[in-house]
């Protein structure tokens, strides 16, 4: 038995006829009776009672029918499930991402997301990176997009884009008319920094380490949990801060903060895309990732 026949078997029920029944499935005549001959062996009784140039159902044929269209009910639910795990339908695809990605990266993309592939729900979970890559190591979400590459045996790291970190200060800053300062005075003035585990932090760390400079010499006035907050905190007149310029641009243009350059120093970092490599992308994954590199291409 197969679910070619099924679909036959109903067809004929419901058309009363074997003729019209077949049509429905676009099989010929001669090949209907035959495939309901071999149901009806497999089943060892008759389905069909032949009435004229109709059929009727048997108490068998009855019983057959029931379950019959049951099992075509669930075929048709399968289908419907499929079409939405290959993101054609209503799906959820569970990601994470690091504070800056999941708060100036993933948002201005969300709108092409939703134009190229509108059955795709986001579920995205937000930590630092060490926190997200944990996650994704336990399965708990699918891809992640995070600001530092770590020491991984599950995990494959994919470059997204460049993001640089730039030094600002609040507009009342002595600073803030500069055309430059030194590293010696960084060295000298509070600085707000983020959290341990922040990946915009570790790279700091790791550029300072480059030039010779132990980050513990930073004379460090605040660690605060979050960008917003250390945004917040120097527009106000507390120090000043290394942070993403992706997520200080606005700030900049209001003028609520100010950039200075630091002579010789340039702190650039990549953004990544981590995935379990053991894992193999869903459809909606791989739309999601479509649809965040083409916008950061463009």
């Amino acid at each position: 038995m197969n679910l070619r026949q099924i679909e036959l078997f109903v067809a004929i029920a419901e058309a009363g006829s074997f003729s019209r029944g077949a049509d429905r499935v676009s099989l010929t005549q001669s090949t209907a009776s035959q495939h309901m001959a071999t149901l009806e062996d497999e089943m060892g009784t008759g389905l069909f009672d032949r009435v004229g140039r109709g059929v009727l159902l048997t108490s068998g044929g009855e019983k057959f029918l029931l379950h019959a269209r049951r099992i075509l009910s669930e075929r048709d639910a399968l289908l419907q499930s499929m079409i939405d795990f290959r993101g054609l339908g209503s799906t959820l695809l569970k990601i994470g991402a690091s504070n800056i990605p999941a708060n100036y990266l993933i948002p201005p993309m969300l709108v092409s997301l939703k134009e190229n592939f509108p059955g795709i729900t986001l579920n995205m979970i937000t930590g630092d990176t060490h926190d997200i890559v944990a996650r994704l190591e336990q399965t708990e979400i699918e891809l992640a997009v995070v600001g530092n590459r770590l020491t991984s045996k599950k995990v494959e790291f994919v470059p997204l884009t460049t993001d640089s970190l730039v030094l600002i200060v609040g507009p009342k800053h002595r600073w803030r008319n500069k055309d430059f300062i030194s590293l010696h005075d960084l060295l000298s003035e509070p600085i707000v920094i983020r959290e341990e585990g922040s990946g915009s932090g570790q790279t700091f760390d790791n550029v300072l380490r480059l030039m010779g400079q132990n980050p513990a010499d930073l004379k460090v006035a605040a660690r605060l949990g979050n960008n917003e907050a250390v945004l917040q905190a120097v527009a106000s007149g507390f120090g000043c801060a290394f942070v993403s310029e992706l997520s200080v641009k606005y700030n900049l243009a209001s003028g609520a903060l100010y950039k200075v350059e630091v002579k010789d120093l340039a702190v650039d970092r990549q953004i990544w895309i981590a995935k379990l490599k053991a894992r193999s992308d869903s459809p909606a994954a791989l739309a999601f990732k479509e649809a965040l590199v083409s916008h950061y291409q463009r």
